[in-house]
């Protein structure tokens, strides 16, 4: 007997996978790559640690430094340090990291409005009634 949740995730990381990869594509001829654009997402809200973004993108510190160094080359991020903790190194992105992000992100939009204005509205209805679920699973723990 096959378990339908195992099933049900098997066909799910099929799709998120064609998602990623179609998404990448539309991003392809921006400056910096869609894991650098991922990076500047996550820094979105403000100054956050270098571990803590390291975790959040499931890569070692010297991943993330690496990501980081060529962000702060291009003059997308600056690093600052924790006040309450100098040791502790953070990074926060520049007017023109959130530029890139912003347009990086309406480039995805319009590429995904075009996408869903193909689908009749019984589809549409269907995704839209799926996002509180996608909520939800991606909530963490």
């Amino acid at each position: 007997m096959t378990d339908p949740n195992r099933e049900l995730a098997e066909h799910f990381s099929r799709n998120l996978r064609d998602v990623v990869l179609l998404l990448r594509r539309v991003s392809a001829d921006q400056p910096i790559t869609s894991q650098q654009l991922a990076v500047l997402g996550s820094l979105e809200g403000g100054a956050r640690r270098m571990t803590e973004l390291a975790e959040e993108h499931g890569v070692r510190l010297p991943t993330m430094t690496a990501q980081i160094n060529r962000l702060e080359r291009d003059g997308l991020v600056v690093r600052g340090r924790d006040a309450s903790d100098a040791r502790v190194v953070t990074v926060e992105p520049t007017t023109a990291g959130l530029e890139q992000l912003c347009a990086a992100r309406e480039q995805r939009i319009v590429f995904l409005t075009e996408r869903f204005a193909a689908l009749d509205d019984e589809q549409r209805a269907a995704l839209a009634a799926a996002l509180p679920a996608f909520d939800r699973l991606f909530a963490g723990p």
